[in-house]
């Protein structure tokens, strides 16, 4: 399966040859590439995944004298990574991360007891030979640490590593309270009731959360140091926490996109506006009474305008004279 880094990839099917893929993950495939719908594993062990949040069924694709090709395509917007596995190699998944594999390639879900964040404790047990393919949120990186290398990264983002090394966190998770170094410690008072059975756990889980808060506030992550030999997968991105935003966030964008279409669409016009014919026929206020002419001529006269307006306009001696 000779696949580029790309958000889709086309997997290439030898003769007699299966895949199994994440059910949703296929754009297409050749007519020559069978597919059904199957459980990777024992039924127990599959309805005991999904108690879990863990997938039940797979896609499995396989062919038969001919070759055959599948087009894949994480359903998030992530890139794609394959990595070829040796039977003697091990490592540990993030549950969300898996993708395709070959036929040979075996995964089992289990808990991890490491620190390395909540994200990875259920996570996929993987091992060879074979091709594995994986895909994340963002990008992947990937780092490869030799006997003695050391390196820090934030366990959020780590979705893959070698079983043989163990992620540390960079500070101990149980530290003395107070520190040994504090001023407080040469008081044997304070030694003495600090140090109990009885409070000083109850200092730890405090001093604990309350380091959890403040890295949270200010944004912090609590990296984990990683040691080699391995291989460590990283991913650029951390998918948004909340669903709802995503799914507003793309109810806004189809509703701008509708609204385009709509705007710049010829087969629904946009009516044109009417004018309005509506006349403002504002009274005066009458004096009350009729003026009284002078010398027998008309004090006023009445002009009528457009739209029958009628307007009254004083008459003048020059005009009465005519």
């Amino acid at each position: 399966m000779d696949l580029p880094v790309l958000f889709q990839k086309l997997a290439k099917l030898p003769p007699d040859s299966e895949i199994t893929a994440v059910t949703g993950s296929t754009l297409g495939s050749s007519t020559r590439v069978t597919s059904k719908l199957a459980l990777d594993k024992s039924t127990v062990k599959a309805v005991g995944s999904r108690l879990v949040g863990d997938a039940m069924f797979y896609q499995k694709y396989s062919t038969e004298k001919v070759a055959g090709d599948i087009l894949l395509a994480p359903q998030r917007l992530g890139e794609i990574n394959t990595i070829q596995l040796k039977s003697s190699a091990k490592y540990i998944l993030r549950r969300d991360a898996f993708l395709a594999k070959t036929e040979k390639v075996t995964f089992d879900l289990s808990l991890n007891k490491g620190n390395v964040g909540l994200l990875n404790k259920l996570i996929h047990t993987v091992s060879g030979p074979g091709t594995l393919a994986i895909s994340h949120y963002g990008g992947l990186y990937r780092i490869s640490l030799a006997a003695g290398e050391e390196y820090q990264a934030n366990p959020r983002n780590l979705i893959m590593w070698d079983k043989r090394t163990n992620p540390t966190r960079l500070h101990a998770k149980n530290v003395v309270v107070p520190s040994p170094r504090s001023k407080l410690r040469q008081y044997e008072v304070i030694r003495n009731i600090v140090d109990s059975p009885s409070l000083q756990p109850k200092l730890q889980y405090i001093d604990s959360l309350s380091r959890s808060l403040r890295n949270f506030m200010m944004g912090t992550p609590d990296f984990v140091k990683l040691k080699g030999p391995g291989d460590f997968y990283l991913a650029s991105r951390v998918e948004p926490r909340f669903e709802k935003s995503r799914l507003l966030n793309a109810l806004a964008a189809a509703n701008d996109s509708a609204s385009q279409l709509f705007e710049n669409s010829s087969i629904f016009p946009h009516p044109s506006p009417e004018k309005d014919t509506f006349v403002d026929y504002a009274k005066k206020k009458h004096p009350g009474f009729a003026q009284k002419s002078t010398d027998g001529f008309p004090s006023c006269y009445a002009q009528v305008g457009p739209n029958g307006v009628v307007a009254f306009i004083p008459a003048t001696r020059d005009e009465n004279n005519a």
